[in-house]
């Protein structure tokens, strides 16, 4: 009897054994599993960027002059220029805000990289870093490590690389820390989730100007609700109630938010009042949002960009927000769907505010880049969300093994789909991208950088400023307009006075605007008049020439300084011909004196050449110093 006891003391104590040794290599296989899938996501990311941008020699890609002067912008940075100033005129605000520039021209000094090759490999390290944060923000949000991963691949997909703007490193860096800041204050009112929250919300207001009134009418859609929340619970006495027990969390939250976003926004609100001179509603957009038309048709873009069968992917895309929209719908009360919902409307809101605010204010929160940054992750969240509840469904539930080989084909299914899509871009935009820089243009950049400060000013058109000099990180006078990104800075003005030096009658004034704007040098290449215009069959067509908005002060001083102009009801970018068209005052070609020194003969006196680049014997590139003292 005894020895049959202690049998089955042994057999259930074996069982147990066991029991436990299979439960332990599930909860294992459970947790490795998905977290190795996630390194191999981000191993293979890294890898098939390096294959590709490692023989990169120059920029590519459709948004190749954003990145020539996001180049402009690093340089400016290295060369001990003010992060929080503009990098290309002195006295404005950064075209392109300060924290990828900060931390770009950090990782080059780190690597001993130029500004370049520091942008080319500091996508790799967004890459990895934005892989890491997206998962852990849906780690906390949705409590699983499967969807997580999953939501790594459709949120920060290797086809949205390489990131060579502050734009797109706003998207893939500074929006994950933003929901998941936003979460932890949803869902615990302590004063360290309010001091995060208040961190990056600082952060975003010098990261991109969008974002950050994104995330401004996101944080006010929180606060309506959990506002209307406690007055429906017990009216006044409710407010009341909710305001005492959040005064320190606002005051914690303001403490770290305020100092940041200030660097930024102190000369718009207390230098400028907000009061725009530029129109850059108007006419620096791709659309006119003005036009009802293009309103309306605006939400069915946004709904075809997001539902469509163009592609496997995005087939697949279509069909997890589908499913996520109808589990929200069958399961409304669990703290994820609600927090998806407060965050949907605030989403929504600010995506499609133009609505309210072009009635009200006459302006818009450039609804085409708030759909990228909030909308689209908003849909991206809603599938992992749809993801995160098939799980509890009687095929899946409790049966780790289909799980595991359900979400692991589906994840390396993914991966393969948005690692083809980025070897086809790359296809497409690498071809020129293999092609170095001109030596022209690297011989005149080596000389800036060594001869020149961040704070000289070169004067030449506004295409060869943009392209040529722009990349240097010095200071211009004149830039193509939307490049300068500054709703605050006269650039009329600016054009004006470029056209009175160059091809004005008085040379006393010139002397007086060169020393107003600190212009060190001149410079011309053989493309001088064909960046303004193009000629064809004796006619022309501006492309990029000195402009002005059509006012009397600025035909007056045209014409006292007797130069050539035309008046035209044309587009300020010729890059946006959706955009709508103004009435403009543009400085004519006949003002040319002739290819080789367009401008009038008063300055040659001034001029001294310090640099030029001959081709075939014949030069083709000179920068001239002006000396005026």
């Amino acid at each position: 009897m005894r020895n049959k006891n202690k049998r089955l003391y042994y057999k259930k104590t074996l069982n147990c054994s066991l029991n436990e040794i299979n439960t332990r290599g599930l909860i294992i296989s459970k947790l490795k599993l998905p977290y190795l899938m996630l390194i191999l996501y981000i191993c293979l990311g890294l890898f098939l960027q390096y294959i590709e941008v490692s023989e990169i020699q120059s920029f590519f890609g459709p948004l190749n002059g954003d990145q020539y002067y996001q180049m402009g912008s690093v340089n400016h940075i290295l060369s001990g220029g003010n992060p929080f100033e503009s990098s290309s005129m002195v006295g404005g605000l950064p075209g392109y805000l300060a924290l990828y520039g900060i931390l770009c021209a950090g990782f080059c000094k780190l690597c001993s990289l130029d500004a370049f090759n520091g942008m080319i490999y500091f996508s790799l390290t967004i890459f990895a870093f934005g892989s890491f944060i997206w998962y852990y923000t849906f780690k906390r949000i949705f409590k699983d490590e499967w969807t997580s991963v999953i939501g790594v691949v459709l949120t920060n997909g290797i086809s949205m690389y390489p990131i060579l703007k502050y734009t797109e490193f706003t998207i893939q860096i500074m929006i994950p820390l933003f929901i998941l800041a936003i979460y932890l204050v949803f869902t615990s009112k302590k004063s360290f989730n309010y001091a995060f929250l208040g961190l990056i919300y600082g952060l975003l207001a010098i990261s991109h100007n969008i974002a950050f009134v994104g995330a401004t009418l996101i944080i006010a859609t929180f606060l309506i609700y959990e506002i209307c929340k406690k007055y429906s619970s017990d009216k006044i006495n409710g407010l009341r109630e909710y305001f005492k027990e959040n005064l320190k969390n606002f005051g914690v939250f303001f403490i770290f938010g305020l100092p940041i976003s200030i660097l930024y926004w102190y000369r718009p609100l207390f230098v400028y009042k907000l009061h725009q001179v530029n129109n850059f509603m108007i006419w620096g957009v791709s659309l006119n949002w003005y036009n009802s038309d293009v309103q309306i048709e605006f939400i069915f873009d946004v709904l075809r960009s997001l539902i469509n069968v163009d592609s496997l992917y995005s087939a697949l895309v279509s069909v997890f927000l589908i499913n996520g929209l109808v589990q929200m719908y069958k399961t409304r009360t669990n703290s994820q769907c609600k927090f998806l919902k407060i965050f949907g409307i605030g989403c929504i809101f600010a995506t499609f505010s133009y609505f309210i605010t072009i009635p009200l204010l006459n302006m818009h929160f450039f609804p085409n880049y708030m759909s990228k940054f909030y909308l689209v992750t908003l849909c991206s969240m809603i599938c992992i969300y749809g993801l995160n509840s098939l799980k509890n469904t009687k095929i899946i539930k409790n049966h780790h093994l289909r799980m595991n080989l359900g979400f692991t084909s589906l994840f390396i299914l993914l991966m393969v789909l948005t690692s083809n899509i980025f070897v086809s871009n790359m296809d497409d935009w690498s071809v020129a991208g293999k092609n170095p820089f001109p030596n022209s243009q690297i011989s005149l950049y080596n000389y800036l950088l060594e001869n020149t400060s961040s704070e000289d000013t070169i004067l030449s058109t506004k295409g060869l400023s943009y392209f040529i000099i722009g990349t240097s990180g010095r200071k211009l006078l004149v830039n193509h307009w939307a490049q300068q990104n500054d709703p605050y800075l006269d650039l009329s003005e600016r054009d004006i006075d470029a056209a009175i030096i160059l091809y004005g009658n008085n040379t006393e004034k010139k002397l007086e605007l060169i020393e107003k704007y600190n212009v060190k040098y001149i410079y011309w290449d053989y493309r001088w008049n064909s960046t303004e215009y193009q000629f064809v069959n004796g006619s022309e067509t501006p492309k990029d020439p000195l402009i002005a908005f059509y006012k009397e002060k600025y035909k007056k001083q045209l014409e006292e300084y007797g130069i050539k102009y035309t008046e035209k009801t044309w587009w300020v970018d010729i890059y946006q011909r959706n955009a709508q068209t103004l009435d403009l005052l543009m400085i004519s070609p006949e003002n040319y004196r002739n290819s080789i020194k367009p401008w009038t003969t008063d300055l040659d006196p001034y001029l001294e050449e310090v640099w030029n680049y001959s081709s075939d014997g014949q030069k083709v590139a000179i920068l001239y110093k002006l000396n005026i003292e």
